[in-house]
């Protein structure tokens, strides 16, 4: 009973959290993510626990926080290389830059246990083995050719981010599986070598898996991210573009690639797959180097993205100035702290005591603010330039093209000086604009 009670709780857990985030409960509704992600890598170590024993985490023991980290600082690698790419932004996050800061700290720590749970429960369920097929010769030159395409893939991006964005999804195992191979570690290069597809084939869609999981708990949270990604920004499932998709196999291996080295240095817990390390354990002075580094080049990353990739903090009610005076101050009054409030069905009852104690013209209008604020993560920065140019609702925005509106927000901007939207991302408030009414 105590076993079925572990193995259920991690879906109970994910099904409150989506719950209380649809009531609106916070921290669920702004964190959402945060709370999913948690629940199923629990509910996934918890089946791997139930089969052999012994859990993934507890295999890690008190070095799982240094997998954590690891999984941070590689994903803020990635995000470093966003910065250049701008690829994707992030919308409501929180107003609390201590909140703020951990939140995302917290998610991009999930990366690493989300691949390699996810690839371990497959590897228990037998997918993929036995899967053969040519076996790979290897030879200096090759492994050293690999490396180059690895830089190249790097490079490419970073001179020509519309053309060439999608070859940062390979860069890292380019770069670091000939490295792992002449260690002798046995990872993606020594696979190919024995001919041995099913573990590479277990990781592309572990990534995969992990992916939808990724995209699928990223819609529904309100701290999100939103794609701008050159050509394919159309057809979409939730957030991501449809071929988006493609990137998230190829990260997979990146991510085996990385920790096959960090394993090997004796820097990150093994377990698992990822067992094999240096014959010589590193000195401590060394090894405590490597991790302050990598925290340190984590939070300097941070602090670029917290000025340039997120747009949008949770909207305050008490900062929207395209609401009338008399509106804020009865809002407030109610309790209502954030714009997020005013939406979903159990906000209807406040807009209806609005309309009857302050009348339907000004209800309209706050009506209209409130959804121009909420729209694709437009908050109250952008929304106040927005309603300074004129533009009150999303009605306004219709009918507009991104440099229309861009131009009458620099406008609106000359004297504070604030750091306006980019075009990709007025695009995407222009491109998803609702119906207009009937």
């Amino acid at each position: 009973m105590r076993v079925l009670t572990l193995l259920l709780l991690g879906p109970a857990f994910i099904a409150a959290s989506f719950t209380l985030a649809l009531r609106q409960v916070e921290p669920f509704a702004t964190h959402l993510y945060l709370f999913a992600w948690c629940g199923l890598i629990f509910t996934f170590d918890r089946v791997i626990g139930r089969i052999e024993g012994r859990s993934l985490i507890a295999r890690c023991g008190p070095a799982f926080p240094l997998l954590l980290l690891w999984s941070s600082a590689t994903w803020f690698f990635f995000e470093l290389l966003n910065l250049r790419l701008e690829n994707w932004y992030y919308v409501f996050t929180s107003a609390r830059d201590s909140v703020r800061m951990a939140a995302a700290f917290i998610a991009f720590g999930t990366v690493f246990p989300a691949v390699f749970w996810i690839e371990h429960v497959l590897s228990l369920s037998r997918f993929g083995s036995g899967l053969r097929g040519r076996r790979w010769r290897f030879t200096p030159t090759l492994l050293l050719g690999l490396q180059l395409a690895g830089v190249v893939a790097l490079a490419l991006p970073l001179w020509q981010p519309r053309f060439f964005f999608p070859l940062v999804w390979s860069c890292l195992a380019l770069i670091l599986a000939p490295v792992n191979y002449r260690r002798g570690i046995d990872g993606l290069l020594r696979q190919l070598e024995r001919g041995d597809y099913g573990p590479i084939v277990r990781m592309l869609l572990a990534g995969l898996v992990a992916g939808l999981f990724w995209e699928f708990f990223n819609f529904w949270a309100r701290a999100k991210w939103i794609y701008t990604v050159p050509f394919f920004d159309e057809l979409k499932l939730f957030e991501m573009p449809l071929v988006g998709f493609i990137g998230f196999p190829p990260f997979a291996l990146e991510c085996a690639c990385v920790y096959r080295f960090l394993v090997w240095h004796r820097l990150a817990p093994p377990f698992g797959a990822y067992t094999q390390q240096m014959p010589r354990t590193l000195s401590a002075a060394i090894r405590g180097s490597a991790v302050l580094a990598a925290a340190l080049a984590s939070l300097a990353v941070y602090r670029g993205v917290d000025s340039r990739t997120i747009a949008s903090l949770t909207p305050r009610v008490e900062l929207a100035a395209g609401l009338h005076e008399t509106v804020r101050r009865y809002l407030l009054d109610e309790g209502v702290r954030y714009l997020t409030q005013l939406e979903g069905s159990s906000a209807q009852a406040l807009w209806g005591r609005m309309e009857e104690r302050l009348g339907p013209e000004q209800t309209t209008a706050a009506r209209g603010v409130s959804a121009l604020y909420l729209h694709q993560g437009i908050g109250v920065a952008w929304g106040n330039l927005l309603t300074r140019a004129g533009m009150r609702s999303l009605e306004d925005l219709r009918g507009r093209s991104a440099n229309e509106v861009r131009a009458l927000l620099v406008s609106a901007s000359e004297e504070g000086g604030k750091r306006l939207p980019r075009l990709s991302q007025i695009r995407v408030w222009l491109r998803r604009l609702p119906p207009p009414p009937d």
